[in-house]
């Protein structure tokens, strides 16, 4: 059996998370991934960290690995002529590109979807900006997922009602985004089967974020109200629903037991405080929630999270440890998905990164890969893919258009 996506062929001209998050999914399910890059101007996210054993440098980023597992790179600078009409010839190779340009630079370069399907009309383009590419104000936007956040209004939602927002934990929407243009390219995949044509698919981040805030939104456009941060778990109009203290250093567990059988069993596991009866009712609970969370509060505390976790689960209780990051690197459900895969690499050694977050019962998945060293495979695509002979190979890396 082959992979799923076994002779696609993807040139990945993003950076950061969005684009190369996207181009994991596809190497993940085996299509052929092709990063460019450049020594000159490497992808921001090989600074960012975390760095093995705590030493920078661009090649020591497990974050740069996690996001590029299983790729090749080629270094080139896309801004001379010769490294543009290698971007064209790799476009020429290619079933799938992905960008994350400030909307309107690769038109500058004459690398936009225009240019681009003329040559090869089978070509499917996807754009990863955070407005998109119309619109007053997507020309020359540009930013991070922590823009994306604030633009789709989810930074506003979290944090506590007297402090300044908050904001999700990091580059949010880097995260949220690759989901929707995945799902994307799959079906524009096989819409090309179909009819032979490709497609440009135009994904804005703040766009992806705002689905994740529809709630909020029609909130506003039915009442005319404004939702504000609450500064706690759960919704306001379920409980008991929330974070619970537990033994030991910070640890917490989330339960949700709004569901009137999940109560129900909550009320036998816990006992005593839980049978007043103002606690009876959804409404009651609701009106008593500061002294319903505290009853709840108190049993949570003498409990250890995992035990906490397990006895609510058996006795049909939603409810799961607060994780940190060492739960999940012992996470038995992670551990038994080989969510979590060791890579080698010649410059740091060995380091763990995430493997494909899903399986398929009829094709086998890639295995995990690290991620491409600047430029690691230059010679070898120019070679193989395009061609191109060592002489000339040569005559572009003196002149420094492999670079």
């Amino acid at each position: 059996m082959t992979a799923p996506l076994e002779g696609v062929h993807v040139l990945d001209l993003s950076w950061v998370m969005v684009g190369p998050a996207s181009g994991r999914y596809l190497a993940d399910m085996g299509a052929d991934v092709i990063k460019v890059e450049s020594s000159k101007r490497i992808d921001p996210v090989r600074t960012l960290g975390p760095f093995k054993d705590g030493k920078t440098g661009a090649e020591r980023s497990v974050s740069y690995h996690n996001l590029n597992a299983g790729k090749r790179c080629v270094a080139i600078d896309i801004r001379r002529p010769e490294g543009r009409e290698i971007v064209l010839r790799l476009a020429d190779w290619a079933d799938v590109v992905l960008e994350s340009f400030t909307p309107g630079v690769l038109e500058t370069l004459h690398l936009g979807y225009s240019e681009l399907s003329q040559r090869n009309p089978r070509i499917i383009m996807a754009s990863t900006s955070l407005l998109g590419q119309t619109g007053p104000y997507a020309k020359g936007t540009s930013g991070v997922g922590t823009m994306g956040a604030a633009m789709s209004g989810a930074t506003y939602q979290i944090g506590w009602p007297d402090r300044e927002p908050a904001g999700p934990f990091g580059p949010w929407t880097d995260a949220v985004t690759p989901r929707f243009i995945v799902a994307s390219i799959l079906a524009a995949l096989h819409r090309r089967s179909l009819t032979g044509l490709g497609c440009y698919v135009d994904a804005a981040q703040a766009e992806a974020g705002i689905q994740f805030m529809m709630p909020s939104y029609y909130e506003y456009a039915a009442n005319g109200t404004i939702p504000e941060r609450r500064g706690v778990a759960g919704s306001p109009l379920q409980a008991p629903q929330g974070l619970f203290p537990c033994s030991g250093e910070d640890r917490w567990i989330a339960i949700d037991a709004s569901d009137q059988n999940a109560w129900r069993a909550l009320r036998v596991l816990i006992g005593d405080e839980l049978h007043n009866a103002k606690f009876d009712t959804l409404v009651g609970r609701l009106r008593n929630r500061a002294e319903l969370e505290a009853a709840i509060a108190n049993w949570t505390r003498t409990q250890a999270a995992d035990a906490a976790e397990h006895r609510l689960q058996s006795a049909g209780v939603p409810a799961h440890v607060v994780s940190r990051s060492g739960d999940l690197a012992g996470d038995a459900d992670l551990v038994a998905a080989r969510h979590l895969n060791k890579i080698d690499d010649p410059v740091f050694g060995e380091a763990e990164i995430e493997g494909p977050r899903f399986s398929l019962d009829r094709t086998p998945l890639a295995r995990t890969r690290r991620g491409p060293r600047i430029g690691e495979h230059t010679r070898e695509v120019l070679a193989t893919v395009l061609g191109m002979s060592e002489p000339e190979i040569a005559r572009l890396s003196e002149a420094g258009v492999l670079a």
